[in-house]
């Protein structure tokens, strides 16, 4: 992609501490076996995997998005249901390692509720710190500090029995997290073992509906390049891409299209024939038109040349500039329009 730079935000989402009652551990354990009438988000999630058909109609697609306040507050699902028009297939989280957090049994019950799937990107650092973070440098968790962490992760997952995507230390492949190559001295070949060593262990406790999301940022001058780090296809069940068009707001290259911002990592990477999906997205009103920005993305350049993008994650919140859906009501419209030929 050249020079095209497409990185964002450092700071990160509200602390999970979770927990839940005995009362919502068990209501979560009724709520999680899927029965024939209402399969719930395991159809949904096997449908996904799948290479797409040659005979099939057209590709299978789900949408999705992080949200502040959601999963935590089932209303804010259930007023982004209404806000859409549309449910969302995919629910977005982010949590960090830092105090060796549980998984929020909280947001996998209102997940579950909703009728979606989670996808929890998990990263390795206190999301406060910023990135000279040297006890989350990837030795550190190759030396087996965090295996009690990883394992009590790997069995809870494993309890939830539905399918979760899990994206491990997103976007490595630039300088701004404790877990990046090139940060606290770490290398490429840290990156991978550190990577296979987490997904071994959720096998070896099996975690078997967890799947796990290689998610670099779209590449740009002075990233890592994608083949140095890239766990193998034995290792990866999704590959997921992060990429922003900043517009004339923001220092990030300028009004960019969603070709433009990932159509050349995509080429490089949809060869390893894994399912992808777009993990992050979000675009700025200033410098051009964001409605037709969206229309364009989902209806046209995502389906017509880049169908390996079986899932589009938004990312929904007023940060650098206003990512969110609706940021105008012409762009509220266009996202509204463009999901109903979703999933």
């Amino acid at each position: 992609m050249g020079s095209v730079w497409t990185g964002r935000r450092l700071t990160r989402r509200g602390l999970l501490t979770g927990g839940a009652t005995i009362a919502s551990a068990l209501a979560l354990n009724h709520a999680l076996i899927p029965s024939s009438s209402n399969p719930g988000p395991l159809s949904l999630f096997s449908a996904l995997d799948e290479p797409e058909s040659a005979e099939a109609a057209g590709p299978r697609r789900q949408w999705g998005l992080w949200n502040p306040g959601s999963p935590w507050e089932a209303d804010v699902l259930a007023s982004l249901e209404r806000n859409v028009g549309a449910r969302p297939g995919l629910v977005h989280w982010y949590q960090s390692w830092h105090d060796r957090s549980p998984v929020s049994r909280e947001c996998l019950a209102n997940v579950a509720a909703f009728g979606a799937t989670p996808v929890i990107t998990w990263e390795p650092w206190d999301w406060r710190g910023g990135m000279n973070q040297p006890e989350f440098a990837l030795a550190h968790i190759a030396s087996g500090e965090f295996d009690a962490y990883i394992r009590s992760w790997a069995r809870q997952l494993r309890r939830f029995g539905r399918p979760v995507m899990l994206r491990l230390a997103h976007e490595m492949n630039h300088k701004r997290y404790p877990w990046s190559v090139g940060v606290l001295g770490n290398t490429a070949a840290d990156y991978v073992a550190v990577w296979r060593k987490v997904r071994r262990i959720f096998r070896r406790h099996g975690a078997s509906n967890v799947r796990f999301v290689w998610s670099p940022n779209v590449g740009y001058d002075g990233t890592t390049p994608f083949a140095d780090i890239y766990p193998g296809n034995a290792h990866v069940d999704w590959i997921g891409l992060d990429g922003y068009n900043g517009g004339s707001q923001l220092d990030w290259g300028g009004w960019l299209t969603f070709s433009q911002i990932f159509k050349g990592s995509y080429e490089q990477l949809v060869g390893h024939g894994k399912p992808m999906m777009v993990a992050e997205v979000g675009s700025s009103e200033h410098g051009g038109n964001k409605a037709r920005w969206i229309s364009s993305a989902m209806n046209n350049e995502i389906p017509e040349s880049m169908p390996a993008f079986r899932a589009v994650l938004w990312f929904n919140e007023f940060r650098e500039t206003d990512w969110r859906i609706e940021s105008s009501a012409a762009s509220k419209r266009a996202f509204q329009r463009a999901v109903r030929n979703w999933g």
